[in-house]
This record gives C-alpha cells, sequence and structure tokens, in this order.
C-alpha cells in the first residue's frame, strides 16, 4: 500500500494515544502502510506503518515501525 497523492515529504504527526509504543507525539514521514495484518485493540482497528522519525527539532531520528490508529491515518490505495 502507498500513501495517498499528498506531497512526497509529508511529516505525519499521532498523538501518544493514537500510536503504540511511545511517550509524546510521534512524528514521522510515512513510507508504507502494512494493510495486509490489521490488528483489533480497545474495540479500534490499528495499522504498521513504515517510515522515518523526525525529532520535533525537525531533525531526522531515523527508520521507524509503529503501529497506528487507522482512524489518523491517511487514506492508502494500492500501488
Amino acid at each position: 500500500m502507498t500513501i495517498d497523492d499528498r506531497p512526497a515529504g509529508t511529516l505525519w504527526t499521532f498523538a501518544e494515544e493514537d500510536y503504540r509504543y511511545g511517550t509524546g507525539p510521534l512524528r514521522m514521514h510515512i513510507n508504507r502502510v502494512l494493510a495486509g495484518s490489521p490488528l483489533q485493540h480497545d474495540g479500534d482497528l490499528w495499522y504498521e506503518v513504515e517510515g522515518v522519525e523526525v525529532s520535533d527539532q525537525g531533525q531526522v531520528v531515523g527508520p521507524r515501525r509503529a503501529t497506528v490508529r487507522a482512524s489518523r491515518l491517511p487514506t492508502i490505495r494500492r500501488g
């Protein structure tokens, strides 16, 4: 799956309650949504995403894989 038609380099920010596991907001550029294996947790649908984490100062932290609440993800399309 690929992200919708938003410009390359879009920075997504997820509140602490909208991703697992971490503390504080998660900022990342999403490269891929692993839509083939959604998870059910607390009555919500969650997806694993892959991308690059960015600090609140805009510096690249590095590659990141996270589980994000589906309702907070951008629209995805098959690529």
